[in-house]
């Protein structure tokens, strides 16, 4: 049975639209009296939602036909706002495609995309080292009035890296696939480098700091590559920052995990007592999952249980959603102890759908899944939208609110495909056991 003859004998009606309302779950009893027609139907709506919603938006516009790679400055009609091409969001749209690809529908068409948009991202993008311009117009020209500058950090070198990496498994390149070890070696040289100035923090004049965001981002991208090359250079950096995960962010003092430590990974004082809920969140479950990946079951479990303490602690419960923007364990003059609730980002929520469901998939403990369809539905009922982009943020009532620097035109090319496949892959492996 084919993609779509699955969606039409399922139906795509989905959990959402039948769970929660707001500030309200339902009973663990009946939680667990979900048969699998209720899988079955949420994964023809995540179907639905990816490959009849959100893929036909960029395709009136956001794809370059012409030149290759994404625009991801669009008017809800999906025509194009302003032209400028971010390194992140190419190497984050190379991923999907090639990911879709990879794992769901070899469409020629979806690998064409990924293609064209490698092609644009290595000729206009790489500066030959490793390293990658972070913005250019469609045409490849640089752009340097931006609003965040983000090119004195490695994200976008490891966005670009992980994108070359699903392409290279859709192609069996292994030019791709060096241009991304190359690209890895240099974000380590970069990042390992005292004066390394891609981490700030508030009041905090040292450089060389460490970031969650960075171990994640090797924690998701390396296993990735290792799947084509057991590089034993990868396999040892993989090893490193998962135990950084495990044991030099995580602050057991109060159980949250710090976004930021000095060089040698030691605490910070004023960044001790805070987190970033969303990076956290997804720190543990990509943490999980290479610990499941590697057999360490006791550290499958720790990151496990980490995570649904990050989500009880940062959940807003009067209105639904979990926060983003900051937890403070202390409160002062200028906010207060707990979670910062004036801001739901829509990544932060994809966070929680996919670490309760892939913490569901393997324990099947009530837990994961009563906050798997609790996070669900809060996504479905407030970050949808009628053209197909789930928008950026909303306030404690699901308005629409404006992130800070960031334009009201940026359509997301990555946090709700990859929301989307992780969890389609998870419940098709599920229906499988």
């Amino acid at each position: 049975m084919n993609r779509r003859e699955f969606i039409a004998a399922a139906g795509w009606a989905g959990l959402g639209s039948s769970l929660v309302l707001k500030g309200a779950t339902q009973p663990s009893s009946e939680i667990l009296k979900r048969s699998d027609a209720s899988w079955n139907s949420l994964l023809a709506d995540c179907q639905n939602q990816l490959f009849d919603q959100y893929l036909p938006f960029w395709e009136r516009g956001g794809i370059d036909e012409e030149h290759g790679g994404f625009m991801c400055y669009l008017y809800n009609d999906g025509s194009v706002e302003n032209d400028r091409k971010d390194i992140w969001y190419q190497g984050r749209g190379i991923w999907v495609y090639s990911n879709i690809y990879n794992e769901w529908d070899k469409d020629p068409k979806l690998l064409k995309i990924a293609q064209k948009a490698r092609d644009f991202m290595v000729q206009h993008m790489h500066r030959g080292d490793g390293t990658w311009q972070d913005t250019v117009n469609r045409f490849g020209q640089s752009v340097d009035t931006i609003a965040i500058d983000r090119s004195n950090n490695i994200y976008g070198a490891l966005f670009a890296a992980v994108g070359l990496i699903q392409y290279a498994k859709a192609t069996g390149s292994e030019e791709d696939l060096e241009l991304a070890r190359l690209s890895l070696k240099k974000s380590v040289e970069l990042y390992e480098d005292r004066t390394y100035s891609g981490v700030v923090a508030e009041g905090v004049t040292e450089k060389g700091l460490r970031a969650q965001g960075h171990s994640f981002m090797f924690i998701w991208a390396l296993p990735q590559f290792l799947e084509l090359d057991r590089d034993p250079w990868c396999e040892a950096l993989l090893v490193e920052h998962l135990d950084r995960l495990a044991n030099s962010f995580w602050n057991p003092e109060y159980g949250i995990s710090n976004e930021i430590l000095y060089h040698d990974y030691s605490r910070i004082p004023s960044q001790s007592v805070f987190m970033v809920p969303g990076h956290s969140i997804e720190a543990q479950w990509m943490g999980m999952v290479e610990a499941r990946r590697s057999g360490d079951d006791e550290m499958h479990e720790r990151f496990k249980n980490r995570m649904r303490r990050l989500i009880e602690m940062s959940w807003d419960y009067p209105f639904e959603g979990t926060c983003d923007t900051g937890y403070h364990v202390y409160a002062s003059d200028e906010h207060p102890a707990g979670p910062i609730l004036e801001m739901k980002t829509m990544w932060a929520q994809t966070e929680v759908a996919v670490g309760c469901l892939l913490a569901f998939e393997h324990s099947r403990e009530t837990w994961a899944r009563e906050w798997f369809e609790r996070s669900w539905s809060y996504l479905q009922r407030t970050m949808t939208t009628d053209h197909g982009v789930w928008r950026q943020a909303v306030d404690r009532e699901g308005k629409d609110l404006q992130r800070e620097g960031i334009s009201i035109y940026r359509k997301g090319n990555f946090h709700q495909p990859r929301c989307l496949l992780y969890l389609m892959q998870a419940l098709r492996r599920m229906k499988v056991s």
